[in-house]
């Protein structure tokens, strides 16, 4: 016989779904990094709180192995509550933009801008500016953005929030910063509350200049999707936009080009414009800035042709060159994942290239200036999954393979190899081992010796059967380790690149 409290229990299942965090608790971590990449911060859910909303921010230092709460969040949420005058609970902070800086936190919460000091806990607003909608791409110093602004981009400074014009060209299907119209979920977006994705642009090192691209679309088929419920509830419509369809003799096209923020000066690529017919070439980075910001490189495949090609785009002249090419009998791919980052690093003097040219995805030297191959970096029956590091000075490049462990072809391992190919054995079966005298299994442990002098041409540096997904620090000194399988929660820490534990985040 059912009860008035089985009822009510059940009222509250019809009602809503489960809150994210309310059944399953610290499953990931996605770290804010701070100092350049020396710290970082995240925020992770608890289960406590107003029906299940808790979350805890934590802050940790690798390199002092310590991880502790950010601040006292019942004092903090006593202090935000005494000068914003509304309620807050400690058990679900309602903090969105939250950066530590120094002895202080700020935060956007109860629909203001937040200061709160951590010696005494008092809060007021912010003098400083916050960080800017979603709809804006901030440059790396944190002092501009770029955004859309009709068929236009314009920056604006977020000290002083002067605005000016980047383009003024930009006209109907031929505007910058914009992927394919038919690529666009429009109602999608209005369901999160954006009126379009923000622009398709990669800020230079030194936040002085863009890389975007004028994307042109005048020749693509227009299409007529129903609305069968438009947003604002009238009948359905039948909006018009562009789709190019497969076989099309037109589709999208990017033109690169390079706006100077500072300057005002618009530099276009010197070469035909590249075929667009799903995603910006930029928000899949198969366009990028080098790390000294003295080219742009981007890969290029000319529609039909199983080609691929690496070129370097002058910023300042908008010269381009290749820099090497590859051709095959089927797809020549710079990722066996379609949506993931180009598997393509480029170094002082070299081009690490991945290849599918002996069945396996693998890891290939080119010389930078003549584009010469040098080598094989990487063999056997597995694949390189994304590159993590590249240690030039050492000559070690370390990366994810899929392929390695026997029970599951899809668990990503953590793994290094010598750029100069293997020394010792390949690695190329299972099970392969570092044992030259230092009792050690397939994984890397301290004082392992990875010099150049070491003799290692290949080793595991976790040595599990799980499956490893890896954040890498923006100064590259450590990763985070997330290591699950589908029926084991996910054990994460931090790691140095012996494959060291430094902090347990939990697990």
């Amino acid at each position: 016989m059912s009860t008035a409290q089985d009822y009510q229990a059940a009222e509250q299942l019809l009602h809503r779904p489960a809150r994210p965090g309310e059944l399953v608790v610290g499953d990931r971590v996605r770290p804010q990094w701070i100092d350049g990449g020396a710290r970082f911060w995240y925020s992770v859910s608890d289960g406590s709180g107003r029906c299940g909303g808790g979350r805890r921010f934590v802050l940790v230092d690798p390199a002092a192995g310590t991880r502790e709460p950010a601040f006292d969040h019942a004092r903090l949420a006593a202090a935000l509550a005494t000068a914003s005058g509304q309620p807050v609970d400690p058990g679900a902070l309602p903090l969105t933009a939250f950066r530590p800086t120094g002895n202080a936190v700020e935060f956007a919460a109860l629909g203001g801008y937040w200061r709160c000091r951590l010696d005494d806990y008092t809060c007021e607003p912010a003098e400083s500016t916050p960080p800017g909608s979603p709809l804006e791409v901030p440059s790396p110093d944190g002092k501009l953005t770029v955004a859309r602004r009709g068929h236009d981009l314009w920056a604006r400074s977020l000290s002083d929030g002067r605005e000016w014009a980047l383009t003024t060209d930009g006209a109907p299907d031929h505007q910058y910063g914009t992927g394919p119209a038919g690529i666009a979920d429009t109602t999608l977006l209005r369901r999160i509350g954006l009126p379009y994705l923000p622009p398709a642009v990669a800020w230079s090192p030194d936040s002085t200049r863009v890389l975007t691209h004028r994307t042109d679309e005048r020749g693509v088929r227009r299409t007529h999707p129903v609305a069968a419920r438009p947003a604002d509830g009238g009948a359905p419509a039948v909006p018009a936009q562009r789709n190019a369809h497969p076989g099309d003799e037109t589709v999208p096209q990017a033109e690169l080009v390079v706006l100077d923020v500072v300057a005002g000066t618009v530099v276009r690529a010197r070469t035909e414009p590249l075929p667009m017919p799903q995603v910006s070439p930029i928000a899949t980075k198969w366009a990028w800035w080098a790390e000294d910001g003295s080219a742009v490189y981007y890969l290029a495949r000319p529609r039909g042709p199983r080609t691929l090609s690496l070129h370097r785009l002058d910023p300042a002249t908008g010269e381009v060159t290749t820099v090497l090419s590859e051709s095959g009998d089927t797809r020549v791919e710079p990722n066996q994942w379609l949506y993931e980052p180009p598997i393509v690093r480029v170094l002082a003097d070299e081009v690490l290239w991945c290849s599918q040219r002996d069945g396996w995805g693998h890891l290939y030297r080119y010389d930078l200036h003549t584009g010469a191959l040098l080598g094989q970096v990487t063999s056997g029956p597995w694949t390189v999954r994304q590159i993590l590091r590249v240690d030039e000075t050492e000559r070690v490049v370390y990366f994810t393979a899929t392929g390695r462990v026997e029970e599951d072809p899809h668990h990503r391992t953590v793994c290094r190899a010598a750029l100069d190919g293997p020394r010792f054995g390949s690695g190329a079966g299972f099970g392969f081992s570092l044992a030259f005298g230092f009792g050690l299994g397939s994984g890397l442990g301290p004082g392992s010796g990875l010099g150049p002098g070491s003799g290692f041409g290949f080793a595991e540096l976790t040595d599990d059967e799980l499956d490893h997904a890896v954040t890498v620090a923006d100064g590259q000194e450590y990763f985070i380790d997330s290591a699950s399988t589908v029926d084991t929660p996910p054990v994460t820490r931090v790691r140095d690149w012996t494959g060291r534990v430094l902090v347990e985040l939990f697990g």
